[in-house]
């Protein structure tokens, strides 16, 4: 997979990305917390992620595969990566409790609670931020994750640009160390029991992260 085989979102299939993002979340760590019976994943991470897509969207960049999407990754520039209340209602993100759930939306941000502080510390105002991505699992081992992050890591590249994500997902860590990007954070989130990792990836014309 290369980055030409990719588009920009439309809203014509925001659902069917949603439904992509869904599968390859299902044995997330962070989204087994969220939703612990299997059944009642598969049935509402769609409308979960749907909102994150439709934020990318409207203040990002979303970048899918031609066609059906087979995964897909949220980018936010420096001017939008932090959610305000109106751009969270814009959004549809403000709903989340109604559509998740109420113990399940409270599981969720408990987390998120968790770990922002990080994002705020460790990386400066301007910078990349990968909200979500992911790859179906239909679709995995054909390079699809690296294409969705190449032609923004490049932008910031040339920018001069650090990036930023976060994961609840022991298997991506070295996959985002062979992209460039450094672990900043290793937690256990005393709440859930989760372990949680932060990764921030200069450009080269910044210096070294100190970790």
């Amino acid at each position: 997979m290369t980055p030409k085989n990719l588009v920009s979102l439309r809203e014509k299939n925001l659902n069917s990305a949603a439904e992509s993002l869904a599968r390859a979340f299902h044995d997330d760590p962070l989204q087994a917390y969220v939703f612990p019976d299997a059944t009642e994943r598969a049935a509402r991470s769609p409308a979960h992620f749907a909102p994150l897509l439709r934020y990318g969207m409207l203040f990002g960049e979303v970048l899918t595969t031609q066609g059906r999407p087979l995964g897909a990754a949220v980018w936010l520039p420096p001017e939008t990566w932090e959610v305000t209340p109106e751009r969270a209602a814009a959004a549809g993100l403000d709903d989340l409790p109604n559509v998740l759930g109420e113990e399940a939306a409270e599981r969720f941000f408990s987390v998120l609670g968790a770990i922002d502080p990080y994002h705020h510390r460790d990386v400066p105002p301007a910078h990349w931020y990968v909200m979500v991505v992911g790859v179906s699992p239909e679709a995995r081992g054909q390079g699809l994750g690296r294409a969705l992050l190449e032609p923004i890591m490049n932008r910031a590249d040339s920018s001069g640009l650090p990036c930023y994500l976060e994961t609840a997902q022991p298997d991506n860590v070295a996959f985002y160390e062979y992209l460039g990007f450094k672990k900043v954070v290793e937690m256990v989130e005393p709440q859930s029991g989760l372990r949680l990792w932060t990764f921030r990836r200069n450009s080269s014309a910044l210096a070294p992260i100190a970790v």
